[in-house]
């Protein structure tokens, strides 16, 4: 008797696979430099404001900038999380 084979082959990029890459962008505080902005998994701190609004107002446009979705984790002064805010890609 002859042996059936079966073959199962993976396409890559098929339209099935869909990446969804969001950009997380999170707000801190430090007592005494101010507000700052960093992104997710990213060592290095983006810019330092005076205040929690300029913060948030950066890294908005810094993630409607980019292309893609993405969300903004801020934290309170006592460093809990206060706000989890979706923001949508640019247009």
């Amino acid at each position: 008797m002859a042996e059936e084979k079966n073959e199962v082959i993976e396409i890559a990029g098929s339209a099935d696979a869909k990446s969804k890459t969001v950009q997380m962008r999170y707000i801190f505080m430090d007592a005494e430099k101010g507000w700052y902005e960093k992104e997710k998994d990213n060592v290095r701190i983006t810019k330092y404001y005076r205040t929690q609004q300029e913060a948030v107002e950066a890294a908005r446009k810094h993630i409607k900038n980019s292309g893609m979705p993405g969300r903004i984790i801020i934290q309170s002064k006592k460093g809990k999380i206060r706000a989890n805010e979706k923001v949508s890609k640019k247009k």
